[in-house]
């Protein structure tokens, strides 16, 4: 686990310290991941400030043909010559990303006519083809800061990293940042802070969060998935990042069944407000937040949720069994996945549903609790701590039990032949592995009548003898809802492709320059 106050807990360095040409703007100092190209590449936002300037400058040729003081046109003049010499200036800094020499060329020319012809009838020609020609002209890089807690939610960010990574038109960082939570300790409640290392195994340069500086790096974009400002240091929270760069809200959950508080959980956190994109999963789920978000939905991208595309990958693929799961092979395998609140969760049904694994050992239990259930448990329901450490010590030490304790949930997923599960996101997700789940009722929970994505793939209990009978269903070879599972997929997660990593960063890319005038 790093130390929040190690500046080495991470690998590399700040990049986009370089020296400045204007006030507030860094020249381009960029890594880039083109091993073929050395030293630095200019950055997305000094594209556009050459090209603001060149369309400034437009706009000066046009008074200084109409206007009759020569005062202002002295001053309009002697601007113009000011932002050439700029523009000359940081192109020449940049020669090594020019793709023609023409660029350069056309440039001298306009400067020419500018300082001495003073010919703006010929200029208001040129300079619209030479800006025009500008992002095709200019080898450059978008920077985009990907901000990463917890390991559990990095599944949200992943794909979309590494289509940026393997992309030359982008440039990313990853940037690891703590989360808090309140837990109580020796009956005095304390702050616990979550910041662990685990980029390193996954093979994923990351700066410490003390290494990075949003102010000195001026990405382009900014990517989060955490919308909760109350378990994030404010200079990651949404309304500081958006501040400085487009901030990306990408959720780390897909939902399905909508909830009484579904409107302010899913449309109204000041994430919302504040993030330049947010993105969506579907159709219905664009309509939903159009209708309750502040801004009317105008700020939600449909790409599907890139979190689906490690699962459809999996799905596919397979993945790797973890040390110490080998005593599930060769069984029939139960994902069972628990709420938080275990006074209301299927926690409650532990010991009968234990008994019947230990009755049934050709079957085996991979138990995923949330992962805030001990910290929740500390705090608002103490009572209820020795019992569940009682339940993890009775799968940790059965011979045909699993405590996933796994940052990422794709091996249970894999693993297992079917899930009961309380209400969770984890639900929906289990789609794409086309096998059979049943929905637990967690009581304190109201669904609303709306869904996203429709639940009758899904079996259906709030009781431990509809558990059993699942259970039963499923050791017998039972699957009835097998065909419409695939009409489900198909019908309401369209998006979920495998791709959404793609789409997304090619949406961006566009979303950017479009609103920039670039294309």
């Amino acid at each position: 686990m790093a130390s929040l106050t190690d500046d080495n807990a991470a690998d590399g360095k700040i990049f986009g310290a370089g020296s400045s040409i204007l006030s507030g703007w860094s020249t381009t100092a960029v890594h880039t991941n083109d091993n073929s190209r050395k030293g630095f590449i200019m950055r997305y936002s000094m594209l556009v400030y050459i090209t603001n300037m060149g369309k400034t400058l437009l706009d000066a040729a046009g008074y200084l043909q109409a206007a009759e003081n020569a005062a202002l046109k002295e001053e309009l003049y002697e601007n113009g010559r000011i932002m050439l010499e700029r523009i000359e200036r940081i192109l020449t800094e940049h020669r090594g990303d020019l793709r023609s020499a023409s660029l350069m060329e056309r440039l001298q020319n306009i400067r020419r006519q500018w300082e001495t012809g003073r010919t703006y009838a010929a200029l208001q020609e040129e300079l619209p083809e030479w800006i025009r020609r500008l992002p095709g002209e200019i080898d450059y890089r978008v920077r985009v800061a990907f901000f990463a807690e917890l390991g559990e939610k990095w599944d949200s960010l992943e794909s979309v990293y590494e289509f940026m990574r393997d992309d030359p038109r982008f440039d990313p960082v990853v940037v690891l940042t703590p989360v808090f939570r309140m837990a109580t300790v020796n009956g005095e409640q304390r702050q616990e802070v979550i910041y662990s290392d685990y980029l390193t195994r996954l093979g994923i340069p990351f700066l410490g969060y003390s290494q990075y500086s949003l102010e000195k790096d001026c990405p382009d974009l900014a990517l989060i998935c955490q919308p909760y400002e109350s378990c994030t240091l404010p200079q990651f929270w949404p309304e500081h990042i958006a501040a400085h760069t487009r901030l990306v809200y990408i959720p780390y959950f897909l939902t399905d069944i909508v909830l009484e508080q579904s409107p302010k959980e899913l449309c109204q956190l000041n994430v919302y407000d504040v993030s330049w994109r947010v993105l969506g999963s579907s159709q219905k789920h664009y309509e939903y937040y159009r209708r309750y978000s502040r801004c009317h939905g105008q700020n939600m991208l449909v790409t599907g949720i890139p979190k689906m595309d490690p699962i459809i990958k999996a799905a596919k693929n397979g993945a790797a069994l973890p040390g110490g799961w080998e005593k599930i092979k060769d069984k029939k395998v139960f994902l069972w996945n628990t709420w938080y609140d275990i006074s209301v969760s299927s926690v409650r049904f532990f010991n009968d549903i234990f008994k019947w694994f230990q009755e049934h050992e050709d079957c085996a239990l991979i138990w995923r609790p949330h992962p805030m259930t001990e910290t929740v448990t500390k705090v608002h329901s103490p009572e209820h701590y020795s019992f569940l450490q009682h339940c993890i010590q009775c799968v940790t030490e059965a011979p045909n039990a699993i405590l996933d304790q796994e940052s990422s949930f794709l091996a249970s997923f894999v693993y297992s032949d079917a899930q009961f599960s309380d209400l969770s996101s984890m639900m929906p997700q289990y789609l794409p592995m086309d096998k059979p789940l049943l929905w637990i009722d967690v009581p304190v929970l109201v669904p609303a009548g709306e869904e996203f994505i429709s639940t009758e793939w899904m079996e259906y209990t709030d009781n431990f003898q509809g558990i059993i009978r699942f259970l039963e269903q499923i050791r017998h070879g039972s699957d009835p809802k097998r065909e419409l599972r695939a009409i489900i997929l198909q019908r309401d997660l369209p998006l979920a492709d495998g791709r959404c990593g793609e789409r997304v960063s090619l949406a961006l890319w566009k979303e950017m320059h479009e609103e920039d005038e670039l294309l």
